[in-house]
């Protein structure tokens, strides 16, 4: 790897990370710029960019430490998605077979859905997704699912008040027609999307909840969207509302 290719900020803040968490005790501006030898106008910049996303906090005499609690929760997400994979992935595959499509299974992050496992069609032609991605609460079968679910207060406060970004022309940027979408997704169980995310691309999903009843994730089918006429919509509707209540099951 060449130095051309290291963001020099996001590497200082890693380091800064790295040193926080060696000496594991709070530290002020100058001295750790001194020990770090960055100088401290660049020092002052870091920390309060780690400070705002939660990576660091700064003390009552103005010292900083790492906030333990933020690296807490991004181990316990891992773990949590990893055992998600492991329960539902005998599901997903059995989907897989069922529809030959590509399948995905999504979790509710904040205010998003995040792709933790996938399975690619078989079919020469078909679409792919990646692991990891975050795709938003209003703009795909796999978000909008979710978003249905989600208690009304809380999807007040997700969609009322902010511009809804606009993908493609077939997103649904306004709340109103949204919110009357929403209503039909919990009715029916499932929710469908033809390219308001990605433009050619139809999907059918379905939602995925805990022992408690909480919305976790979703489970989708997606594909091309010349081959999702209605009856296969309807067809795969079925498949995908079996697969995600067998998968709620696992997780009681």
């Amino acid at each position: 790897m060449s130095s051309q290719d290291i963001l020099s900020t996001l590497d200082k803040g890693l380091q800064v990370i790295t040193y926080l968490s060696i000496i594991n005790r709070p530290i002020s501006i100058g001295e750790l710029s001194k020990e770090m030898n960055i100088n401290k106008s660049t020092m002052f910049r870091v920390l309060k960019t780690l400070q705002k996303r939660g990576f660091v906090f700064q003390q009552d005499n103005g010292d900083y430490s790492l906030r333990v609690e933020e690296f807490n929760i991004i181990v316990d997400r891992f773990d949590q998605n990893e055992a998600l994979q492991r329960i539902l992935r005998s599901e997903l595959e059995k989907l897989s077979k069922q529809c030959a499509e590509t399948v995905t299974l999504s979790v509710l992050v904040d205010e998003k859905v995040e792709c933790i496992d996938k399975i690619d069609s078989h079919e020469s032609v078909h679409v792919t997704h990646i692991i990891g991605r975050y795709s938003p609460l209003h703009a795909a079968a796999s978000g909008k699912v979710v978003l249905a679910f989600i208690p009304q207060p809380k999807i007040d406060t997700i969609i009322n008040g902010k511009e809804l970004e606009k993908f493609t022309d077939s997103t649904i940027v306004s709340v109103r027609i949204l919110e009357k979408e929403l209503i039909e997704i919990k009715k029916n169980g499932f929710a469908v999307s033809h390219g308001e995310l990605d433009l050619g691309i139809s999907a059918v999903a379905a939602p995925i909840f805990s022992k408690t009843g909480k919305i976790i994730g979703s489970v989708s089918i997606l594909g091309i969207s010349q081959k999702f006429t209605e009856e296969i919509i309807n067809d795969f509707a079925k498949k995908v509302l079996d697969a995600s209540s067998k998968m709620s099951l696992l997780l009681k």
